[in-house]
This record gives structure tokens, sequence and C-alpha cells, in this order.
């Protein structure tokens, strides 16, 4: 066999189309441009001859939209074969869209490069059949319904079994309590420190359920013993985007998909009814607007008085494996290809290809050492060995012969259609293909029937597989929520390896809790509570007001916090970095319940980086002194071509002009970063007016470039105490963002607003925007926006300008339409 594949003319297209009552078609290209169409492929499309040469998209305008043309498009750059059987498709006949149901294939034919050349579509309307076929499977639904309610009465049943062996544990432990009672009189007034101390000790195993129930992915809820939910943890609210206050008002319910709300609902509101445990799936929708299967589990909860509770519900997202079930359901659609006999074969007679209908209708595994003539019925290859030498001289033919059932023995008729493939450049004949619909009718509805048959067993055997499954996790579920108590010990071993402590602040006294670890590092009395105001004496003063206002703004907002300071232990006055991470925790009215976090020290991590950042420094420093000399022979050379009338001169000095000052502005951002990270970037407050910095920024701006127009609204008059130079810094640096994200000639507005005890500045610009994906992290150190490659710059402006107004007490934030441009905020307060 040649090993380039043929690549066939339209002429020869029709030749071969003619040989077959399939309908058939061949495309080329991404958008499928119809090569050429037989008869019954036009009379499927309800077209003519003239959609020839056009795309598929073209010829049937309402395909768009479902997925044939999708499937060319991969079929044509993957080289697959795509089939399908029972297909649905929307076709304009005689000016009305009906839905008809077909058995298709999508088969990319290649050259010996591996190189798709051309794709061959076939067809057959197959929409009474399937039509049959749905009643059937309509009834076997119903059937599998009613297996499955009867598998899951078992699990009740089993379930009722252990929560009357618990009932009988609980019997005999109050017969014993009853037995020790006058002991229990005795020990009265210890009892009472003791519940006490239990009590403590149960309201520290809250906070700890509720951090661990948030550091985990599962999905925790917790309701009371009248169904109202009474927690989500962080996982719910992250998946839903709805705030805690609006889940605990029943407002996760509405996010269930209609088609499983009800029978969800169902289940819950039975369990709670009988104070049963409860397992269900459904889909919920996601704050992206898509859904997600979760598999859903609760046992019930009591009180120690043996009442009911209410329960711990805990969910696992199970979206993968329903996906994987899906997939399964296509692929046996997909594996049914072309119920024609389809073969590609060598000139030796040995064959190559056999379609996966044709290797059914054999009754054959494989096509390994398998010669054409072994398809056919033994009595009739004599005919068939006279029909194939033909073809090797181009003689193409189409024969009514019997193929035969190897494993059956049984025969079945076929019109079998032969012709020869050539080499389009050498005309030479490379191989042999034959396309043979089966025209034994009744055979092929025997076939029907039993492949029906088959994919039902194997339907009904993987539904079994699955209730296991599922069978399984269950119990999984149970297993965990009754280990998320051992495993707080862990937790708090693993905190300890990673040289890390636990603090807690009370939102209503302000009281602060911190861990063994936290006191050995601060120089703290083991044995005594710890205060804050002596906290504060071993942290530098110059980080007092970014730790105050980090705590006002965590308890007002009940956003996170994250700081890195450094601290001077009480005792042994050694320094040392560390870093505080915390959240708010909130409850059921969102009111702040908990403030706490981990306190780790990067004593190591930041004396490598305060190195580094010297490092920066200098070399930064030292850059600056060639620059400046740099900078000054260019200014000479540009009054000396500026003398000389020298135009070309005069352009190239002044871009290499504007060069050197992006390079100090770039120079001068690495040294401000070094000296902010290494805490010699000072804040030096003075009183001045706003209004006045932001005209002589704005006329700087227009100085040095004049190829936008700024804009200065209506502003505020009003004073503020702050840093002029650095406030100046940030104006300019986002003006300067602003013209460099944007085209010439656009417009940057800039407006100042007063506000109750603050002043906002917001700067707009009608450049690209930002992707929301980029938008949270344009103020971290070195980032950049993916796509702007062509834009210089190292992603240090926008952080030192957020350091810059955190530094003030002030915010600094960005919103963004990709395409329509930007609008970056900051804010300072006014006292």
């Amino acid at each position: 066999m040649s090993q380039s594949s043929p690549l066939l003319s339209n002429d020869q297209l029709v030749e071969v189309f003619n040989q077959t009552h399939t309908a058939t078609a061949v495309h080329v290209g991404e958008t499928a441009i119809i090569q050429a169409a037989n008869d019954a492929m036009l009379r499927i499309w309800g077209k003519d001859r003239r959609v020839i040469g056009k795309s598929l998209e073209d010829a049937l305008p309402e395909l768009k939209g479902q997925p044939f043309i999708e499937m060319f498009r991969k079929v044509w750059l993957e080289g697959l074969v795509i089939s399908g059987k029972d297909t649905a498709a929307d076709i304009i006949i005689e000016g009305e869209l009906k839905t008809f149901y077909f058995d298709f294939e999508y088969r990319a034919i290649k050259n010996d490069e591996g190189k798709t050349i051309c794709i061959l579509h076939t067809a057959i309307d197959v929409s009474e059949r399937v039509l049959r076929k749905e009643a059937v499977e309509r009834e076997q639904e119903k059937d599998e319904a009613l297996q499955r309610e009867q598998v899951l009465n078992e699990e009740l049943a089993a379930t009722v079994e252990e929560l009357a062996a618990t009932n009988e544990e609980l019997v005999a432990t109050n017969e014993e309590l009853q037995e020790t009672q006058e002991t229990l009189h005795v020990l009265n007034n210890e009892l009472e420190l003791r519940v006490a101390e239990r009590f403590n000790q149960l309201s520290e195993s809250e906070k700890r359920f509720k951090t661990m129930a948030e550091g985990t992915d599962i999905f925790i809820a917790v309701g009371d013993e009248q169904g109202n939910a009474i927690y989500f943890n962080k996982p719910w609210i992250t998946l839903t985007g709805r705030s805690m206050k609006d889940l605990l008002s029943f407002g996760w319910a509405d996010l269930i998909h209609p088609e499983d709300r009800e029978r969800y609902l169902n289940i819950y509101l039975s369990a709670l009814a009988e104070k049963k445990p409860f397992t269900g799936e459904f889909r919920i929708l996601t704050k992206k607007g898509d859904y997600r299967w979760l598999l859903a589990s609760g046992p019930p909860r009591f009180h120690a008085d043996g009442s009911f509770a209410g329960y711990i519900s805990s969910c696992i997202d199970i979206t993968e494996r329903k996906l994987i079930e899906l997939e399964r359901l296509n692929l046996n659609k997909l594996i049914e290809a072309s119920s024609e006999f389809i073969a590609l074969v060598s000139l030796d007679m040995s064959i190559q290809y056999l379609n996966p209908a044709a290797l059914r209708k054999l009754g054959w595994v494989n096509i390994t050492n398998r010669n054409i003539v072994d398809c056919v019925f033994p009595a009739d290859r004599p005919a068939a060995q006279k029909l194939l030498p033909g073809v090797l001289q181009g003689i193409n033919f189409k024969q009514e012969i019997r193929f035969w059932n190897e494993k059956t023995g049984n025969p079945f008729w076929i019109e079998w259609n032969g012709f020869a493939i050539k080499d389009q450049e050498t005309d030479k004949i490379t191989a042999i293909a034959a396309v043979s619909p089966d025209i034994t009718d009744r055979k092929l509805y025997q076939e029907e029937l039993q492949d029906i048959n088959i994919e039902m067993a194997a339907a009904n055997e993987e539904l079994a597989t699955t209730n296991e499954e599922l069978a399984q996790t269950h119990e999984d579920l149970i297993q965990y929520t009754k280990k998320l108590a051992d495993s707080e010990e862990r937790l708090l071993q693993a905190i300890d390896t990673g040289r890390m402590g636990t603090w807690s602040v009370d939102p209503k006294t302000l009281e602060i809790t911190v861990s063994g670890f936290v006191k050995n590092l601060l120089g703290l009395p083991l044995d005594e509570p710890a205060k804050m105001d002596v906290i504060m004496s071993a942290i530098n003063p110059d980080y007092h007001d970014i730790l105050n206002a980090s705590l006002t703004n965590a308890l007002n907002s009940h956003s996170s916090s994250d700081n890195e300071f450094p601290i001077n232990n009480l005792i042994t006055g050694e320094e040392k970095w560390v870093r505080a991470t915390g959240r708010v925790f909130v409850d059921q009215y969102g009111n702040a319940a908990e403030y706490s976090g981990l306190f780790i020290d990067i004593t190591e991590q930041k004396l490598d980086e305060l190195r580094k950042n010297d490092f920066i420094g200098m070399v930064s420093h030292e850059l600056k002194t060639p620059l400046t000399a740099i900078n000054g022979f260019v200014q000479v050379l540009q009054r000396k071509a500026k003398k000389d009338q020298d135009n070309y001169e005069m352009i190239a000095l002044e871009k290499t002009h504007s060069q050197i000052r992006k390079m100090s502005t770039m120079i001068n951002g690495f040294l401000n970063v070094s000296r902010l990270e290494s805490g010699k970037l000072l804040i030096e407050k003075i009183n001045f007016n706003l209004d006045e910095l932001l005209k002589e920024t704005i006329e700087e701006t227009y100085i040095s470039q004049s190829s936008h127009q700024i804009t200065l609204n209506p502003t505020c008059e009003v004073n503020i105490n702050a840093d002029r130079d650095k406030i100046g810094n940030v104006i300019s640096n986002l003006i300067s963002n602003g013209i460099k994200y944007s085209d010439n000639g656009t417009r940057i507005e800039i407006t100042c607003k007063l506000l109750d005890a603050e002043v906002e500045i917001q700067i707009k610009d009608e450049g690209i925007g930002i992707k929301p994906d980029d938008i949270d992290k344009l103020f971290e150190r070195y980032y950049r926006v993916q796509g702007n490659h062509t834009i210089s710059g190292f992603g240090i402006g926008l952080y030192l300008s957020a350091e810059i107004i955190e530094r003030h007490g002030g915010r600094i934030w960005a919103e963004s339409e990709e395409g329509k441009g930007s609008v970056f905020h900051f804010t300072l307060p006014l006292r």
C-alpha cells in the first residue's frame, strides 16, 4: 500500500456515491465545505445541488447552535471518526423546522503522512426506529425507578436497626446513671466545677469545629430541630456566591435545579419529620451560573438528654463522576457507527480497516491477518474472486452477495460496492474500498433488537455498580463526620510543627487569647492570660497604626487580614519578623462572633527578602548615576540637533530621551519598593490642598505627554493631612497607566468626591480594560496583566500606590470592563 493516501476528485466522488443508497457526502476544510453529495443526502438536507461548494453552516443555517458543525471541525483538525446512532437534528424541510433522528458517521480520510484530506459523511434516517425505542426506554425507566426505590427502602430499614441498637445502649447507660445517683449527689460540688469547665471546653470545641469546617473542601451545614439552617461553612458561600445571611434564610433551596428541587426537599423534610438520616443527590446553581452535582448526607444529632437537635449535613461535589456517567451514556450512542459494511483493503487483499458495524456483522474480534475474501460466505467466494482482480485495473463493481458471521455460521445479504482508490498525483491504485449496505431487512431488525437487549443489560450492570458506589460514599461520609473530632489534636500538632501559633480576639470585649507558641515568641508568661497592651509593646511602634486599622477594618467589614511586622521578645530583646493572618467568623445573624487566625515566624524568609531588597536598592541606585550622565549628553545633542535643524536626529534623540525617562521611572520604582520593604520608605504628613495637588499633577503630565485629553471635573476643595509627594506619585502613576493602556486621543477623566469621613479620587480612562480574573491581583508586587507584553513595565507602580494609600489608612481598588476602559479609585481619611 502506498505511503500517501488518495484525495479523490469530484467526478470520482460522485461515481463512488452513486454506488450506494446511503446518504453520503464529502467535505473539506474546518468549515466542512461540501465537495460532493449524493441525492439521498440532498433529500435529507431538503436542498438541491446549489449547496455544493458551500460550507455546511451556509448550506444549512438551521444547524447553527447544534453540535454538528463543531463535530466536523474536530474531525478535520484531529483526524477523528465521530459517529452516532439515533442522533437528533433539527432541519428545515419545505420551509418548516422539523426534528429527525439519524445514524451518522463523520470519518477523517487521511494520507500516509497522517494529514486529513477530506471527511466522509454518511447518514441514515432512523426517526421511526428511535421513536419506537424511546417508548421502550420509558417503560424501562419506570422499572428502574421502582428498583431504586426498593434499594432505598432496604437502606432505611438498615438505618432503623442501627438506631434501635443505639437506643438499647442509651437505656443501659441510663440504668447505670440511676445506680450512681447517690455518689453523684456527694460529688455535686465537684461536678458543678467540672460542668463549668466542660462548658468552656464545648465552647472551644464549637470554635474548633467551625475552624475545621471552614478549612475543608466538603460543604458542611448545621440545622436545628425545626429544620432551620444555623450554619454554613465557607465552601457553601464560595460555591453559591451568597452571604451567610441569605443562605440561613433558606436561600439555598432556590439554587437547586428545578428538576431536582422537589425530590431532594421531600427527602430532607421526610427525614426531618422522622428524625432519621438522609442522603440525596441534586444539582445546585453556582455563582458562575453553571450547575454542580452534590451528594448530601446528614445523620441526626441529639442532645445529651436524647432529644433531637437537628442535623450536621455534609455534601461532596460529584460533578466529575456524573459527567463520566453522562459520557458513558453518550459513548454508548456514538459507538453505534454506520450500519453499513465499510472496509478498506490493501492491494494484496488484506483488510486494513473495518467499521464496528462490519465487525459485529462478521462476528470478528479484530482484523489481524484477515483477507477480504474471509468476509464472503464460502459458497459465494468463487464469484468474489472473479470480481476483485478487476478492481486492481480500475474496474469498479456492484454485486449482491452473501457475507457471513463466523460465530454463528449464518450468512447475510449485502449490496457489495467495490471501487479503487487512486493516488491523485501518480494516478496509481493504492487501495480498494467497499461501501456495502445490508439488504437483509429481517436480519437487520433482529440485530437491532439484540443490540437493545445488550445495551439494557450493560445499563443495568452499570446502575448496580453506581448504587454500590453511592452506598460506600454515604458510609465514608458518616465515618468522616465521626472522625472530625479526632482530627483536632492532629491539626494542633501540625500547627506547632510548622512554627505557627493561633490567636483569637473577642469582637465585643477585644480580649485576646494566644497559644503557647505565640507567648514564647513574644516573651509573655505562659501561665498568665495575654493582654493586648503587653502584646503591642512587643511590636515595633511603626506598625501599631497599621495593625489597629487592620483590626478595625476586619471587625467592621468582616474582611480577612494579612500583616507582616517585626517584634522584640520582651525577655531576650531578640528581634524577629512575624506574619499574622486572620479572618472574622460571624454568627447566624451576620454579627462578628470571633476574629482569629495564625501567628507565623517568618524571620528567615524576611531576612532573605530584606537582603534581596537591599541588593535591588543598591543596584538601582548605582544605575541612576550613568543614566543621569546619558540624559545630560542626550540633552546636549538635542540642542545641537535643533541648532543644526537636523530633523532625523531631533526625532531619534527625543525617542532616546523618552526611553531614558521610562528607565528612570522604573529605577525609582525599584528604589521605592526596596525602601518600602526594608522599612525606609517614610510617610511624612503635612497639611495641603488636594485640589491644588491634582491640578499640578495634570499640568506636569501635559508637559511630558500631550497625546490624551485629561479632564479634571469640578472637584472638592479640601485640605488633608498626608505625604504630599507620595500622594502626588500615586495620582501621577494612575494617570500614566491610563495613558499607557489607552489609544491616543482618548479621554482621561479625574473626579474628586467628599464622603462622610474620607475623600475619594477617581481616575477613569477609555482604554483596553482589565479581565475580571486580573482585577484582584493588580496591586500585587510585580504582577502584570497577561496579554499586554507589548507595553513596558515591571508591575511595581500599582503595588507602590497601594502600599502608600494603605499606610495613610485609605483604600484603593479598580473597576473595569474589557474594551471599554477602567476606573481606579482611592480614598484618604479626612482626619
